[in-house]
Parts: C-alpha cells; structure tokens; sequence
C-alpha cells in the first residue's frame, strides 16, 4: 500500500476571522493552466449571481491570451498577474476566502490526479476560509473534501449555494477553522512529513535491494 506524503507549509496561521459579508476578499494564487482558468471563471460568475460587486482576484505568472482570454468579458473576475511569493503569503493572510481549483475535462484530469499541490497545505495552514472546486476525481479536491475544513464543491449547478454558504454561515466557517487546524497538525507538519518521507525511501531501497 502506498503511503502519501503531505506536503509542509511555513505560513503562520491567523486567529479566527468571520468573513465580511458586504466586501469579500476571495483570491487564487497560482496556476491557471489544466482548466484552472476556465473553473476560476466559473466562480467569477457565481459570484456575480450572489452580489455583483463580488470579485475573484486571481494572481498567476501565467499571463498568455490563451490562458486569461476566458476572464476577459468576465466584470467579477479582476486579473492581477503575478507577485512575488513574499507578497503571497502577505496577500493569503489578508484574504477572506483562498480558492483551490482544478479542471473538469478529461485530459485536465488526467494530469492532476496524483497531485496534492503545496496550495492545500498553504491554505490549511493560512487561518483563512477555503472554497475548493473541481473534478472530484483530481487529487487535490479529493483530498480538501476528505479534511471536512473547506468549501468544496465539485458541480457547477451547486457553485452558488456553496459559495453563499462559505461567506454567510459564520459557524461554517469556524468549523473549517478548527479542523484545518487538526489535519494541518496531523499531516502538515514537517516532522511528520519528513518521517514518512524516510520510511517510503527505506520501503523503496529494500523492495529494491530485494529484487
């Protein structure tokens, strides 16, 4: 059986902080490659639905046409480029919600359903509020749905009332706090990561050495 090997974060988690409800800083940071773009737009236009002065920032290196293209004719969705990582962590701690998305097509899936990318271990670490949306068949929106400490979504058809739920339900949000807390210290910690690095590696040598 194969073990998975959680991935660590030095980002400093907030106390406790309700969302504001009438001016909610939601923002991804990262890449907008694998139908990342086209799942972000997507809550682009569930915000919109909600409060049309709801915005998604999105900040990624990635800043091609055929990548931010989909996000032009979008007035919920604010495309900022990238920023250097210092200004990552300051902007996370900052947020009212951190968004982690994958792609929905096959071939997105495909590529991704392996992956646990550093953004969870980032986001469960950060005190800030989650909202997760995806093909549950990728890795990573698997695993957030399995920690019970973000807003996960994986139907467009119930994007609206996911994103609603998140930013009005005070006790919801305060639930995920306290159980990003109890995985980021079960998984996410650098002793425990470090451990089961070592003990797959030796697993690896000995199966080897066996052969």
């Amino acid at each position: 059986d194969g073990e998975t090997v959680y991935l660590t974060s030095t980002i400093k988690r907030r106390e406790f902080q309700p969302i504001d409800v009438n001016n909610p800083s939601i923002c991804y940071f990262g890449n907008i490659r694998q139908g990342r773009n086209e799942s972000l737009n997507a809550i682009g236009n569930a915000l919109g639905k909600i409060n049309s002065n709801y915005k998604l920032h999105i900040y990624s290196t990635q800043t091609t046409k055929s990548a931010i293209r989909v996000f032009l004719n979008n007035p919920n969705v604010e495309f900022h480029g990238s920023v250097p990582y210092e200004q990552v962590a300051e902007k996370s701690s900052k947020s009212d919600v951190l968004v982690v998305v994958e792609g929905f097509k096959e071939k997105h899936i495909r590529n991704t359903k392996y992956s646990l990318s550093t953004k969870a271990a980032d986001s469960l670490a950060s005190g800030v509020q989650i909202l997760v949306y995806g093909s549950q068949d990728c890795g990573v929106i698997e695993y957030m749905q399995s920690t019970d400490s973000a807003a996960v979504c994986t139907k467009e058809t119930e994007l609206v009332e996911t994103i609603r739920r998140l930013i009005e339900d005070i006790d919801f949000q305060k639930t995920n706090y306290d159980n990003a807390i109890k995985i980021t210290k079960e998984h996410h910690n650098l002793k425990s990561s470090t451990s089961t690095f070592v003990s797959v590696v030796e697993g690896a040598i000995e199966n080897y050495d066996g052969k």
